[in-house]
C-alpha cells in the first residue's frame, strides 16, 4: 500500500480548499471568492484499497501584515516539513512574481532535504480558458521549476481529478494507512466547525469585516438527535460588530442559518447554532488574543 502526506500550497485564492473537498468527496474547508478564507491547515483524509492520501490544505502564501497574517504563514511553512508531496496550485496564467517567490521557497526546501519530494504543478480552473491558450502557460511553469508532473485540472468541475489522485499514489511511498479508513478528517468537529461559520461571514459579509472576524465555540454539546453549538464571532470595531450583527439582526441570521445547513450535512444531525457578536480590539495585533482564539 502506498500512503502519505500532500500538502496543497498555492497564493490566496486559487483554489485550495475546493480541491480538498473535491477530493476527499466531502465540504471540510470554507470557501469564497474571497483570499484567505482559510487560515489554519485543513487535514482531509482519502482512504482507498491502494492506500491513503493525507491532503493538507494551507493557508496562502502572501506577505503577513499583523500577528494572525504570521500565524497563516507558519501554518502553511510548517507543511514542508510535514509533506511526503506537494501540489503546486496555480491560476491559468504566467507565473507572476508572487509565484516565483513561492517555487523558490519549494527549491530551498529541497535542498536542505536529503531526499528530494515530488512536485506536481497544478494548474487549475482549466475550465475558464482555451487549450492554445493553456499550453504556454505550462511550458512557462515547467521552464520555471522541475516538476514532477503537470497537471491541468478544474477543482470546480473535477476535470482531470481522478488522474491526480492516480499519479499521487504512484508517487506516495509504500506505507500502511496512518488514519482508520472511515474518516475524512482528524481534526475536532469543532476545529471544522468554527472554518465554517468563518467561511458564510467571508461570503455574506464585505469589505474589511471578513479580515476583522474571529470565531470561538463557546459549547458543543451532542444529544442523539442534535449536537447545540454556541459561537461567539469577534471583530475588532464596534462599528464591524454593527455590520456583522446587520438591521434586525438579519446578517447575523443569515451567516446562522446557512451555516447550520452546513453543518447538519457534515454532523449528519439536527444542528442547534446559536451565534453572538463582541468586540475584542486589535485581536489580530496580540499574540495573547491569538492564542485565546485558538491560533496556537
Amino acid at each position: 500500500m502506498h500512503s502519505g502526506f500532500v500538502s496543497i500550497i498555492g497564493k490566496p485564492n486559487v483554489g485550495k480548499s475546493t480541491l480538498l473537498n473535491r477530493l476527499v468527496g466531502m465540504k471540510l474547508a470554507g470557501v469564497s471568492k474571497k483570499p484567505q478564507t482559510t487560515c489554519i491547515v485543513i487535514r482531509g483524509i482519502l482512504s482507498e484499497s491502494r492506500g491513503q492520501i493525507v491532503f493538507l490544505d494551507t493557508p496562502g502564501f502572501h506577505e503577513p501584515k499583523d500577528a494572525i497574517g504570521r500565524f497563516m504563514m507558519r501554518q502553511a511553512t510548517q507543511t514542508f516539513l510535514d509533506a511526503d508531496l506537494f501540489y503546486v496550485l496555480a491560476d491559468p496564467v504566467p507565473p507572476d512574481e508572487g509565484m516565483g517567490a513561492l517555487l523558490d521557497r519549494i527549491e530551498a526546501e529541497q535542498l536542505e532535504d536529503k531526499m528530494r519530494k515530488p512536485v506536481f504543478c497544478l494548474i487549475n480552473k482549466i475550465d475558464t480558458i482555451s487549450k492554445p491558450e493553456l499550453l504556454p502557460v505550462l511550458d512557462q511553469y515547467q521552464k520555471r521549476f522541475s516538476f514532477d508532473e503537470m497537471i491541468p485540472i478544474s477543482a470546480q468541475r473535477g476535470d482531470q481529478v481522478d488522474l491526480l489522485v492516480d499519479q499521487t499514489y504512484a508517487r506516495l511511498p509504500e506505507h500502511e494507512p496512518y488514519f482508520p479508513p472511515d474518516i475524512t478528517s482528524d481534526q475536532a468537529e469543532r476545529v471544522l466547525v468554527v472554518e465554517f461559520i468563518r467561511e458564510k461571514i467571508f461570503r455574506f459579509t464585505g469589505e474589511e469585516i471578513p479580515y476583522a472576524a474571529a470565531v470561538q465555540i463557546e459549547a458543543f454539546e451532542e444529544e442523539d438527535k442534535l449536537i447545540r453549538v454556541h459561537a461567539v464571532i469577534f471583530t475588532e470595531k464596534d462599528s464591524q460588530k454593527a455590520i456583522l450583527i446587520g438591521a434586525a439582526g438579519q446578517k447575523l441570521k443569515q451567516i446562522g442559518t446557512a451555516a447550520r445547513k452546513d453543518l447538519e450535512q457534515f454532523l449528519g444531525k439536527h444542528v442547534f447554532l446559536k451565534l453572538w457578536v463582541k468586540t475584542l480590539k486589535n485581536w489580530k495585533k496580540d499574540e495573547r488574543y491569538l492564542k485565546r482564539l485558538g491560533f496556537k
